[in-house]
């Protein structure tokens, strides 16, 4: 038998208000949300950077909801990234380019923004491992990562 449209619509109302922060007392207040951002840094030294997979992992009650590319033109857009994993607290990013090594960033460069919601008054801590960077041959190059957190972080 089907329920009539009515009846689902009342179901599913009453379904999310039954688990929603705000449904936990009249008195009580949901937890504040903070927004941030954290920005990824890969420093290869004198090496062209042609590919880097980086893995974030948020450490507490952090949710990474956005990701955006880093300030060289060669990794401008967005890395690649598991779409469904930013909605927990770890991601693995990775980019690659076919450019030439002259047009290619060495040094230290950002190479992603990861952005995250968190609530509580604790400023989210992170952590990160660098999987592997590689010049424009595909030969691994020793290189470091470190994550700048933004202000609101």
């Amino acid at each position: 038998m089907k329920l009539p449209r009515v009846l689902l619509s009342i179901l599913c109302v009453a379904l999310v208000t039954a688990v929603s922060p705000l449904s936990a007392g009249a008195d009580e207040e949901p937890p504040a949300m903070s927004f941030g951002f954290v920005e990824v840094h890969v420093d290869c030294g004198d090496h062209a950077l042609a590919a880097w997979q980086v893995e974030v992992q948020a450490l507490g009650d952090v949710r990474i909801v956005g990701v955006e590319g880093g300030e060289h033109p060669e990794y401008a857009e967005a890395p690649y990234y598991d779409t469904a994993a930013i909605q927990r607290e770890r991601v693995i990013l990775a980019a690659f380019s076919t450019a030439a090594p002259d047009a290619l960033p060495s040094g230290r460069t950002r190479v992603a923004t990861v952005h995250v919601v968190w609530t509580g008054s604790d400023a989210p801590r992170f952590e990160t491992n660098l999987t592997v960077a590689a010049d424009e041959a595909g030969a691994a190059i020793d290189a470091d990562v470190t994550l700048v957190q933004g202000p609101d972080s």
